[in-house]
């Protein structure tokens, strides 16, 4: 296995270097997850990865300075974290989500930023799955009354199955329609998606009807938030939206928390505008121990984890290290979502170098 490499090294270090953020490993520094995809780079001595030894919220300059490849979970990137960073390349997140990456600073400075959509389509769709079945039969309020010695209350808490119900996905993409897929066996009687910018043929393969955002809040009995976030969609659902929901139709955000208006999806619980939620994000996170949301018994509440599995994590680490080898062999990674990068000068002459270094590693 490549060596984790030192604690803290600059500009000037020789060798092709991936840094992991340190959120990847505990407090004790041992590592968190079974397997990021490391032995990615088993074959690649010339490879050195290591993680970043203090977890801080947003990235500064001199943890960055010394690498070649970032791979990323939480912490943000912004502008200042870049801040004469001229050695990086490339940035690679776990996940699909990039709201906490500055993209326009990173473009600037020639750093192509990529996501890992094949490792998240299939546990977060299972997830959305498992949080329609849990919402549907009251889980959470049954287990909870068992727990209280209310065993024949708990029996009168019927739930609603999903069968020949209305299921509308908020974004269309390769979630929501794994979803979809997955959400068939249980006979639902229709699929409806509000998303601009989806394909009218995926939509009329998977048997989705495409409508108007209102449409879908007003037929909904199950409403998915599956879009990211962008300045289009933070809080495309507040109080005007929830009054649109039938008041026993329930919400379900593995997404983003930003999306929805916390503060208006609590009074449309508790007066009963709607019927419940899953949510998995919020609008802070941790949630405030404080939040009216923990002591509702119509709500899931999870830590925006509920889609992290082994096979997850494996995975991401697997495309992520991929995409650092690329970047290694002077290639551009797949998945970059800031494209206009690749025609970057300052990208370009990355790129150039690096296959200059790898070509000279061959050729020995």
């Amino acid at each position: 296995m490549n060596s984790h490499g030192p604690k803290s090294i600059t500009d000037d270090v020789p060798g092709f270097r991936v840094g992991f953020s340190a959120d990847f490993c505990r407090e004790d520094g041992s590592q968190a997850y079974p397997d990021i995809g490391l032995s990615v780079f088993d074959s690649t001595p010339e490879v050195v990865w290591s993680f970043l030894t203090e977890y801080r919220p947003e990235y500064t300059a001199s943890e960055l300075a010394g690498f070649d490849v970032l791979i990323s979970l939480k912490p943000r990137v912004t502008a200042e974290s870049l801040d004469g960073v001229t050695r990086l390349c490339a940035i690679g997140r776990c996940g699909v989500g990039y709201d906490n990456v500055d993209l326009h600073a990173c473009t600037e400075r020639g750093i192509a930023v990529y996501i890992t959509p094949g490792g998240v389509i299939r546990p977060v769709a299972e997830s959305i799955l498992l949080m329609v079945l849990a919402l549907s039969h009251r889980l959470l309020e049954k287990d909870s009354m068992v727990r209280k010695d209310r065993w024949e209350e708990s029996k009168l808490r019927l739930g609603r199955e999903p069968r020949d119900r209305v299921v509308g996905t908020i974004g269309l993409g390769n979630i929501a329609q794994e979803v979809v897929r997955l959400l068939k066996i249980l006979n639902v009687r229709k699929f409806m998606a509000f998303d601009p910018y989806a394909s009218r043929q995926i939509s009329s393969e998977l048997g989705v009807e495409l409508v108007t955002l209102d449409e879908l809040l007003e037929q909904s009995d199950y409403v998915l938030v599956n879009c990211p976030l962008t300045t289009e969609t933070r809080g495309l659902l507040g109080a005007p939206q929830f009054a649109r929901m039938k008041n026993d139709a329930v919400l379900i955000n593995t997404a983003r928390g930003p999306i929805v208006d916390e503060s208006a999806m609590i009074e449309a619980l508790k007066y009963g505008t709607i019927a419940g939620a899953a949510l998995d994000v919020f609008e802070r996170e941790p949630l405030p121990a404080d939040s009216p949301l923990i002591s509702m018994e119509n709500v899931i509440l999870t830590s925006h984890s509920i889609a992290w599995t082994e096979e997850l994590f494996r995975d991401m680490g697997r495309i992520d290290c991929e995409g650092a080898l690329a970047i290694y062999r002077g290639e551009a990674p797949k998945h970059v979502v800031n494209p206009e990068v690749l025609s970057s000068p300052h990208f370009i002459e990355k790129l150039e170098r690096m296959k200059s270094n790898f070509a000279s590693q061959e050729g020995k």
